[in-house]
């Protein structure tokens, strides 16, 4: 079994509930390790464990026994993850760790390393105030030293497992020390986030949890983030940490954090912009729609695929975006785009390929101007240098990652064509890098989460390095798909917001779970006549047509005689194949719009399906005296004046559709049929030729004509010369 599969085992043992079948699994896979820390570890929960079971065993009243379980189970699973990266690095599988072994051996060492980078801050300080002389050599070897304590510690923090609460206090000091520059500590929530992803460990989950309070806005946005990520990614174990779960509750007491988390949610769910065509749509439902026999019906020229198709959002939706500020900030967050394909991801993605990104803690680097590698393209105090570094911090809409590759890039351009782009920049005393602190408080969190979140995605989908874990947007990151977090989305606004963008980019499956958690909360939600159109179209493209219908009757009700509505309605009736009740909404919807073209077709072929054909040819001749070349409407005149005997109709229509430059493979099978009941028999035969040719397809065209069987009997043929007639046909 690989390394793996015997994680994944164990993982589901836990699961179900067979904890001592996993401790025994891990005991086995331990030992063959000899790690003593880990197998000590373990040894101590198998006795707690086996302590419990005894005492259940004797009948002992244990009130606490369900919480311990919990408890154990929660440390296995960590156990299994550590033990799974102790066999990784040890087979080479993972590069960070094998460079910690060589680099950096023993314990982790937080409160010097605290120490070292406080200290070394100071004397950066203090530098400055040196003659200049000996200022330039004196910051430079300082700052070389601080990117070597800066690695060490990134590394540390990255690969430590150690669920020590000495430990624990130490890196929150570490995190939260203010001596220590706040790029440094941003840097290194990166880390700690990294790190959570291959082993989840509740100590420093519970980390992220208290610094997402912090006072300094890049550190607040950056542990949220993480803590959602880390919180989505690992769902399944917050039943193991009530501890967790508590924490959480105290975010949920925080308005600021609660506004936040909203946002980030918003700009998560923005990352899959890459793959828009939802796989669920693709391999399933798609399917599943053509496979409904009330689609279509050829001989009316009717396709109600093409028509959903079509009438897709109700042009009225479009208010919401216009409502207050919403469209500005829709239109400034489409400019921040962080997936595969938005424009700067395809831009920089060729522009990491630079030494400084062989570093693994750059890719989560805040943009600072006095990183090595950037502080010394161009001469200190240079006009050149100041307005390209002015004109690069400004800018919110360039994510940490893709400023480092301008940079970088900017550094390999000829002088006079350096000199021709710097003239294109702006030069602004308002453009620096102060610009986004002098931000308000609320654009600073939203601009700095993005650029975050950016950064993050960069470095899974680019970097050599995240191709060791398990990519985080490859998931949902929806917190509405998870009842314990869903909680952390309190405002019925945010998640009317949420639910309007899974519409808007087409999850219908999630939208739909959104918009359940509003009609919970009742008339507080927001859930008006739109919101209702909203839930029934997501409905009706997830294929749930009773669901939609039920939607839309409330949108009906709340917003009578709205066309869209009824129009939709309609067709999910046609889709369950109830043309009576479709009928009703088509011909309410006739009232509102009496001219409307395809209402009118619609309506008349759901008349012509039940055999209303008068009522149905009105509505055909209406639509080809409002619209002379309507072939949509000649179609549905033809079949239908061959269904009721008018054949010499028929037979006219079917020449206007055969001459046009919309013929259709049907066309020339039903105007045969046409010639057939007539007794034109050599004219039939070379229609029904000239449609084998175009289908290309012989067992197709057969299929076509048996599927018209009954109505060719039905006017006169012969069922023995149907047989024949497939003989006829070259």
């Amino acid at each position: 079994m690989s390394n793996n599969q015997l994680h994944a085992t164990i993982e589901a043992h836990i699961y179900d509930g067979r904890l001592k079948q996993a401790i025994n699994e891990l005991s086995a896979a331990i030992n063959s390790n000899t790690d003593w820390e880990l197998y000590t570890r373990l040894s101590e929960t198998a006795t707690a464990y086996n302590y419990m079971l005894e005492y259940m065993r004797r009948g002992m009243p244990d009130p606490n026994r369900e919480a311990l379980h919990r408890e154990l189970s929660g440390r296995c699973l960590t156990i299994n993850d550590e033990l799974q990266l102790l066999q990784q690095a040890t087979q080479g599988a993972l590069t960070i760790f094998a460079q910690k072994r060589r680099l950096y051996r023993g314990d982790l060492p937080s409160e010097s390393l605290r120490l070292r980078l406080a200290e070394n801050s100071a004397n950066l300080a203090s530098a400055r105030t040196a003659p200049l002389p000996q200022r330039h050599q004196i910051e430079q070897e300082l700052h070389e030293q601080h990117e070597t304590i800066l690695k060490e510690a990134f590394y540390r923090l990255l690969t430590n497992t150690s669920p020590n609460k000495q430990t624990h206090e130490e890196i929150q000091s570490l995190l939260t020390d203010k001596e220590i520059p706040t790029n440094d500590r941003a840097t290194l929530i990166g880390a700690i986030t990294l790190g959570l992803l291959q082993c989840f460990e509740p100590g420093k989950a519970l980390l992220l949890c208290r610094l997402s309070t912090d006072d300094e806005t890049i550190i607040a946005v950056r542990a949220l983030i993480g803590v959602i990520i880390i919180l989505t990614t690992h769902s399944k174990r917050l039943k193991y940490h009530p501890e967790i779960l508590s924490a959480l509750d105290t975010l949920r007491d925080t308005p600021t954090v609660m506004r936040r988390i909203a946002t980030i949610q918003i700009q998560l769910l923005r990352c899959r912009e890459t793959q828009k065509i939802d796989r669920k749509m693709r391999e399933e439902i798609i399917p599943a729609m053509m496979k409904n026999p009330h689609l279509r019906n050829e001989k009316l020229g009717m396709d109600i695929i093409k028509e959903i198709d079509e009438d897709e959002h109700n042009p009225e939706w479009k208010a919401w975006i216009e409502k207050d500020d919403i469209k500005e900030k829709l239109d400034e967050m489409a400019k921040w785009q962080i997936e595969g394909a938005d424009v700067y991801m395809s831009t920089f993605s060729q522009l990491k390929r630079y030494p400084f990104f062989n570093e693994m803690s750059n890719w989560l680097r805040p943009f600072d101007t006095n990183v090595p590698e950037i502080s010394q393209l161009m001469p200190d105090g240079s006009s050149t240098r100041k307005t390209l570094l002015s004109a690069i911090c400004s800018s919110r809409f360039f994510c940490n990652s893709d400023k480092y590759s301008f940079c970088l890039t900017f550094s390999q351009v000829p002088q006079q064509q350096r000199d021709m782009l710097m003239q294109q920049l702006p030069e602004s005393p308002e453009e620096g890098p102060e610009t986004i602190a002098k931000a308000p408080k609320e654009q600073e969190s939203e601009t700095t989460g993005n650029q975050y979140i950016q950064d993050l995605y960069r470095f899974f989908r680019l970097s050599h390095h995240g191709k060791e874990y398990t990519d985080p947007f490859s998931e949902q990151l929806n917190l509405l798909s998870d009842a314990t977090l869903a909680p952390l989305i309190d405002s019925s606004e945010s998640i009317l917001h949420i639910f309007h963008y899974l519409v808007e980019k087409g999850y219908y499956g999630e939208a739909i779970s959104a918009g359940e958690i509003l009609e919970k909360r009742g008339s507080q939600s927001g859930c008006d006549a739109q919101f209702y159109q909203k839930l029934g179209y997501c409905q009706q493209k997830s294929c749930n047509h009773q669901a939609a219908i039920e939607q839309y009757t409330k949108a009906d009700i709340l917003q009578p005689d709205s066309l869209w509505t009824m129009r939709h309605i309609a067709q999910c009736y046609r889709l369950q194949g109830n043309y009576e009740n479709a009928l009703h909404y088509y011909i309410a919807a006739e009232e509102v719009a009496p001219d409307n073209l395809t209402l009118l077709l619609q309506t008349g072929e759901c008349l012509a399906v039940l055999k209303r054909y008068d009522e149905a040819f009105a509505r055909f001749f209406k639509v080809e005296y409002l619209d002379a070349n309507s072939h949509r409407s000649w179609r549905a005149i033809a079949w239908c004046s061959f269904l009721t005997g008018k054949e010499q109709q028929a037979r006219n229509y079917y020449e206007k559709l055969l001459t046009s430059n919309s013929a259709r493979l049907e066309d020339y099978i039903n105007a045969a049929h046409v010639e057939w009941i007539a007794g034109n028999r050599p004219q039939a035969i070379e229609l029904y030729n000239k449609a084998s040719e175009l289908c290309n397809d012989k067992k197709r065209l057969e299929q076509l004509i048996k599927q018209d069987a009954e109505v060719l009997i039905q006017r006169g043929a012969s069922p023995f010369e149907l047989t024949l007639l497939l003989d006829l046909i070259q």
